[in-house]
């Protein structure tokens, strides 16, 4: 038969496979019929088993992200202050900015360079407002959202001040600089203070000479970032590796030179070392504090009241961050040195961008960089924790996502217009630099799984028949601080936990 006479399919009636009804089956056949349907309905609940627990795990993991990104506070004390209020808001932004708008310098003297300025800490003022009313609150609810909010918002302004400086010269950068402050940040050399001299005369008085401002804010320093990092073992191993850090980029920076026992004896032991103390004693009179949210409005006494008051300004929960963990070891260890090679880099950033444009270390645009980096450091600190813990958590939170670009934006600026100033780097201590941070790192690991494990800080159990062992204070999956929110939210979902196995 040719194909030009084959049948049309589309023409040709197609027969429909009758089944027969089961009273007209041989019994074998009824038996394997029913067989037959009893598998395809244990494959069809399987199959729904499987997506439902799917859905579940991904909702799931939705909730964890949430509460590491937007928290929502659920006890609410003032119900004033946790309204929106955008009109009133709106109305008095646009008063406030007509006023300033029409008052303004129009014909005076250098009215040009006010004007601008005004309209600059306007522009900054509505975003802010902005920043407040829509960005995420993070993993803080205290004192407010809100505050953590603006927090957010001054990061971003500052995200976008470093990625416009980057695409400028350094003589509009010190350009733009001496315009704002022509003394302190229009100078073109810094003299800065050298600390290697005549490092053989080694007393106490020597040593007390040495006990000056910045002595304080060593101690200042790592009392608040022990309250941020809340591990001890990692605090005296970023200590150690600052020092290091401090010898090996001497050759760009002759400022960290210093003598041996003002970096080890003043800097490591007693200044970074009681600082650390310090931040720690308060990290662990906060986590065992009882705290009471109840509401103002259900306190009688004045005194109960303005004790209530305080607490707002207080966290609402001081868990300590477990770096070492048991399992996942190879993820864990490579979280911790990523974590130290970027808080490292941060404290490059401040001594590298102050030299590069000539900026003393006593100028305000310095300690409020300090204090900026600070406070967005807090919310960055316990986002990347829990991405590095918490197995549920597939991605960043957004505040460490721009803590991470503004480091990396500060790094750039850095090497562009610096990297004339400096002399030929030598590139073999650098390279020492990186392999002692990762031995250290693994060292550091080791030493808090050990310390773990002989302070009873942790139990053996079974998982999918390996002995592991897990902190008292965390669950397998590792929640930390919020384990408590993910359980009433879980509660709240109706999640059970055979939905997430």
């Amino acid at each position: 038969m040719d194909d030009d006479t084959l049948p049309d399919d589309s023409m040709t009636p197609r027969r429909r496979k009758i089944r027969p009804e089961p009273s007209q089956l041989h019994p074998e056949d009824r038996i394997g019929d029913a067989a037959t349907t009893e598998g395809e309905l244990d494959e069809e609940d399987e199959s729904e088993r499987r997506v439902r627990r799917n859905k579940s795990r991904r909702q799931l993991e939705r909730t964890h992200f949430q509460m590491v990104n937007e928290r929502v506070v659920e006890d609410i004390t003032v119900d004033f202050l946790y309204k929106p209020h955008t009109l009133t808001i709106l109305g008095l932004l646009v008063v406030f900015i007509s006023y300033k708008a029409f008052t303004g310098f129009t014909e005076a003297q250098n009215a040009t360079d006010r004007n601008v300025y005004d309209g600059l800490l306007g522009t900054l003022a509505l975003f802010l407002v902005v920043s407040a009313m829509a960005f995420p609150n993070g993993p803080f609810i205290r004192p407010h959202p809100v505050f953590w909010r603006i927090v957010f918002g001054v990061s971003v302004v500052y995200l976008m001040l470093l990625q416009f400086t980057l695409f400028q010269t350094y003589t509009d950068v010190k350009t733009v600089l001496t315009w704002l402050d022509p003394k302190g940040l229009g100078q073109e050399d810094l003299v800065e203070k050298e600390y290697a001299i005549n490092c053989s005369d080694v007393s106490l008085e020597r040593i007390w000479s040495h006990m000056d401002i910045f002595a304080v804010g060593h101690f200042t320093g790592w009392a608040m970032k022990a309250l941020l990092i809340r591990h001890g073992v990692l605090c005296w191993y970023i200590s150690i590796a600052w020092e290091l850090t401090e010898i090996v980029f001497t050759q760009l920076l002759p400022n960290f030179a210093e003598c041996w026992w003002d970096a080890i004896i003043l800097d490591v032991l007693i200044c970074n070392g009681l600082g650390i103390f310090a931040g720690l004693q308060v990290c662990k009179w906060l986590s065992m504090r009882n705290y009471h949210w109840e509401s103002i409005k259900n306190i009688t006494s004045h005194r109960a009241r303005f004790k209530r008051m305080v607490m707002q300004f207080t966290p609402e929960n001081m868990d300590d961050f477990d770096w070492g963990s048991f399992t996942q070891t190879i993820k864990r260890t490579m979280a911790v040195y990523v974590f130290v090679l970027i808080w490292l880099l941060t404290e490059l950033n401040t001594f590298f961008m102050k030299h590069v444009f000539s900026v003393d270390t006593k100028h305000p645009v310095v300690f409020w960089r300090l204090i900026l980096i600070a406070f967005i450091s807090a919310p960055s600190i316990r986002q990347f924790y829990l991405y590095a813990t918490d197995p549920l958590i597939k991605r960043l939170g957004m505040q460490c996502w721009v803590y991470l670009a503004v480091c990396a934006l500060e790094a750039a600026i850095c090497v562009k217009f610096g990297i004339h100033m400096f002399p030929r780097v030598a590139v073999t201590p650098i390279v020492v630099w990186i392999l002692f941070l990762i031995v250290g790192t693994f060292f550091c690991v080791w030493i808090s799984v050990w310390w773990a494990k002989k302070s009873s800080a942790t139990t053996e159990i079974t998982i999918d028949g390996e002995n592991c062992d897990i902190y008292l204070d965390s669950s397998h999956e590792n929640l930390g601080a919020i384990h408590d929110d993910v359980r009433r939210r879980r509660r709240d979902l109706g999640f059970s936990e055979s939905d997430l196995n």
